[in-house]
């Protein structure tokens, strides 16, 4: 484990996973790491991918999802095997992996005073691949979430448990009455794709309920044009699972949803009728990413850089927020 600190900030990286346990922000953690992740039993369980057993925090995906296209690991390599980290300080470090489709080399930096993780991921690919960030959020007393512009939400073929209809697709972030941003109280397992309804900077709020704060996850829209959130309250039942709560994935990225890599390789996913890319092209791609909590439940309305700050708009009035905004120049 290499442990990352600032004013303000800590943050733990497992090089043998890729993933990011633990991120706490003025004291309180942000985000969730599998339980299991300490019990012999599952971790020296062969049938269960290694993506799940080290199940934690946060960690990048290529591809996105199930890797029906090459026969990899799902989530890709880059969930699935170890890191070579190639410099490290105390408050920021450099990795890399190897891909099936290339390499990427993961940029992590915390700051002093500021409540944000900075990441940074350099790819360098052979090979059309999807792509995703997937951070991981506990809520412990439900939550609601706030975002940039979408212009359509859907949702795909799923297991039991779905509290939404599956195959559809809504463009005022309600089915059935119900709406997606508020986190069910049932027993559910969900996957929604929300596109993106312009380019620039886009971002996805979390207000949790219990804990008293807000989640605030920044993306480049023209990059990742799809948010998919992945919500997890009780009902998948499987090991090691065994009916885990209050768990929400809120994944940046540009992949064919929940259908897979070999559909985002062709087109043939519903996504497609949407008009966003649904891999990334050969060649290098610098995509930036923050996930940052302030203090606070905030029903923010929109986000903007400054000089030094993010300039939150909220229905409370106007608030700023320490921040590099060259981090997404």
């Amino acid at each position: 484990m290499i442990r990352l600190s600032a004013r303000g900030a800590h943050a733990v990286f497992e090089p043998g996973s890729g993933h990011l346990p633990e991120l706490t922000i003025d004291g309180a953690s942000v985000l969730w790491a599998a339980p299991w992740r300490d019990d012999p039993a599952v971790q020296s369980d062969a049938a269960i991918p290694w993506v799940d057993r080290r199940l934690g925090g946060s960690f990048v995906c290529a591809p996105f999802g199930r890797d029906d296209a090459d026969g990899g690991p799902p989530h890709g390599l880059a969930a699935n095997a170890p890191w070579r980290v190639t410099r490290a300080g105390p408050s920021a470090l450099t990795a890399r992996r190897r891909l099936s489709r290339g390499r990427v080399e993961a940029r992590l930096a915390l700051r002093d005073g500021h409540p944000a993780l900075y990441q940074t991921h350099l790819l360098e690919l052979d090979a059309p691949c999807s792509f995703a960030h997937h951070p991981v959020i506990h809520l412990s007393g439900g939550g609601r979430i706030r975002c940039s512009p979408k212009r359509a939400a859907l949702t795909f073929d799923a297991d039991e448990g779905a509290a939404f209809p599956r195959a559809a697709r809504t463009e005022d972030y309600r089915f059935d009455g119900r709406d997606l941003r508020d986190y069910p109280a049932a027993p559910c397992e969900d996957f929604v794709a929300l596109v993106e309804a312009a380019p620039g900077l886009a971002w996805t709020a979390l207000e949790r309920v219990a804990e008293a704060d807000t989640i605030l996850i920044l993306k480049r829209a023209e990059q990742l044009p799809l948010t998919c959130l992945w919500i997890s309250n009780g009902a998948r039942q499987v090991a090691p699972w065994l009916g885990q709560t209050g768990i929400l994935g809120i994944e940046d990225a540009a992949c064919a949803g929940a259908d897979g890599f070999a559909a985002a390789l062709s087109g043939d996913t519903r996504l497609a009728a949407e008009g966003v890319p649904l891999v990334l092209p050969p060649g290098r791609h610098l995509i930036p990413h923050a996930i940052l909590r302030l203090a606070g439940r905030h029903e923010i309305t929109s986000v903007t850089p400054g000089d030094g700050v993010l300039h939150l708009a909220t229905t409370a009035g106007a608030r700023e927020v320490p921040f590099a905004p060259e981090h997404f120049a």
